[in-house]
C-alpha cells in the first residue's frame, strides 16, 4: 500500500503538474492573441493555490482512503480481479464513472456535500486554472462511494489510476477557447458541456455532472447542450481571492444558519437537505436576497490597484513559497515523519494566506452570490 500511496501522490502529480503549466501558459497566450478575457492574475493564482493546499492535504487525507480502500478490498471484495487483465480496466472504468456522476450530482444536490465541493465553483472565470482548483476535503467524503469498488473486485492500484486520469482528463475541459468538438458532444465530457455545468444561469443549474462520459447525464436527464452565454462563479459562498477560506465559506454558511436555528432537528438535519435548504425560523428572520445574474464580475479589486504594484509582487513571492515548499512536501513524503510533515502543510498554508493579504483589497467585501 506504501507504493500505491507514492504512486499517486508523488509520480502521477508530479508527472502532470509540468504539462499542466505549460498548457496554462499557452491557453494564456491563445487568449491574448484572440483577445479573450479570460485571465485574471489573481483569479489564477487562487485557483492554483486551491490546487497546491488541496493536493497539501491530501498527503494525510488520500492516504487514509487508500489504506481504507486496500481493507475493503482485501476482506470485503466479492469478485477479486487482477491489475493484468483488460476485462478489470474496462469494467472498473465505466463503474468509477457511474460512481463519479453520483457523488458529483449529489455534491450539488446535498448541503454538506456542496461545502467540500464548492470551492471547485467558485471562480468567475473559467480557464484551465480553474481545474485546479478544488476542494481539499472532496476525495474523503467521496471514499464511501469509491469503497463500491472495492467491493467490486477493483484492484487499488487500478482504482487509483481511474481516479487520477477522470481528473487528468476533466482538467482539458475547463476552457472557453475550445467550442464545440465535434463527433463527441454529447458523449464525451467537453468544454461545451463543462462549461454549461459550471454555469450560474438558471437555465443550466443542476446539470451535466459527468467525469468522463455524457452517458449517465443523458440516462438520468440532467444533460443540456450549450446555449446562452455562461455567467461563472457560485450564488453565495465565494471567498475572494483566500484559497485556505474557500475550503471553508460554505460550511461557514451552513454553520451561522445552524447556530441560529431554534429546533435541534433542524441543526443538525440542515447539513443534509438539499443545498440551500434554510431553516423556516432562520429564513424568516434573515432572508437571503434574490439572485439576479451579474453585470460583470463582483470579485475585481485587489490590494495591488489600490497600494501599488509592490503587493503584486509580493502575492507572487508568497506563491512562489508555496509552490516551493508544496514540492519538498510531496517529493518527500515516504521519508518524513508526521511532524516534520505536519511543519510543511503549517508552512505552505501560511504563504498561501500571505498570498491571500496581498491580493485582498483593503476593505474587503462580502459577496451575496
Amino acid at each position: 500500500m506504501r507504493s500505491l500511496r507514492m504512486l499517486d501522490n508523488n509520480a502521477l502529480v508530479a508527472a502532470a503538474t509540468p504539462v499542466f503549466l505549460l498548457l496554462i501558459a499557452l491557453e494564456a497566450w491563445l487568449a491574448w492573441r484572440r483577445r479573450v478575457q479570460a485571465y485574471t492574475l489573481a483569479d489564477s493564482l487562487t485557483s492554483m493555490a486551491c490546487g497546491i493546499w488541496t493536493v497539501t492535504l491530501e498527503v494525510f487525507t488520500k492516504a487514509a482512503m487508500l489504506l481504507a480502500y486496500g481493507w475493503v478490498f482485501r476482506h470485503l471484495a466479492r469478485w477479486p480481479s487482477g491489475p493484468d487483465s483488460a476485462w478489470t480496466w474496462v469494467w472498473s472504468f465505466f463503474v468509477f464513472d457511474f460512481v463519479y456522476y453520483w457523488a458529483h450530482r449529489w455534491s450539488h444536490e446535498i448541503n454538506i456535500l456542496w461545502a467540500v465541493h464548492s470551492p471547485h465553483h467558485q471562480s468567475e472565470e473559467f480557464n484551465l486554472t480553474t481545474a485546479l482548483r478544488q476542494g481539499a476535503f472532496q476525495d474523503m467524503f467521496h471514499a464511501p462511494l469509491f469503497m463500491l469498488l472495492a467491493l467490486l473486485g477493483c484492484p487499488p492500484g487500478v482504482f487509483i489510476i481511474q481516479l487520477t486520469l477522470s481528473k487528468f482528463y476533466q482538467f482539458w475541459i475547463h476552457t472557453r477557447l475550445v467550442r464545440r468538438v465535434p463527433l463527441i458532444e454529447g458523449i464525451l465530457n467537453t468544454p461545451s458541456a463543462h462549461r454549461v455545468h459550471h454555469a450560474v444561469n438558471e437555465v443550466y443549474l443542476d446539470r451535466n455532472y459527468g467525469g468522463t462520459l455524457m452517458l449517465w447525464d443523458r440516462l438520468f436527464g440532467t444533460y443540456i447542450e450549450e446555449g446562452e452565454e455562461c455567467v461563472y462563479g457560485v450564488r453565495k459562498g465565494g471567498p475572494g481571492w483566500n484559497a485556505v477560506w474557500a475550503q471553508f465559506a460554505w460550511p461557514a454558511v451552513l454553520w451561522h444558519d445552524a447556530v441560529r436555528a431554534a429546533r435541534w432537528r433542524d441543526k443538525l438535519s440542515l447539513w443534509f437537505r438539499r443545498t440551500g435548504w434554510r431553516p423556516a425560523d432562520v429564513a424568516a428572520a434573515d432572508p437571503w436576497p434574490a439572485f439576479t445574474l451579474p453585470a460583470g464580475r463582483l470579485y475585481v479589486a485587489t490590494r495591488a490597484a489600490a497600494r501599488g504594484r509592490r503587493w503584486t509582487a509580493a502575492a507572487l513571492a508568497m506563491f512562489s513559497a508555496a509552490v516551493l515548499l508544496q514540492n519538498q512536501l510531496v517529493s518527500h513524503t515516504a521519508s518524513l515523519g508526521p511532524l516534520p510533515k505536519l511543519a510543511l502543510v503549517g508552512a505552505v498554508s501560511a504563504a498561501l494566506l500571505l498570498m491571500a493579504y496581498c491580493l485582498q483589497p483593503p476593505a474587503s467585501s462580502t459577496a451575496n452570490q
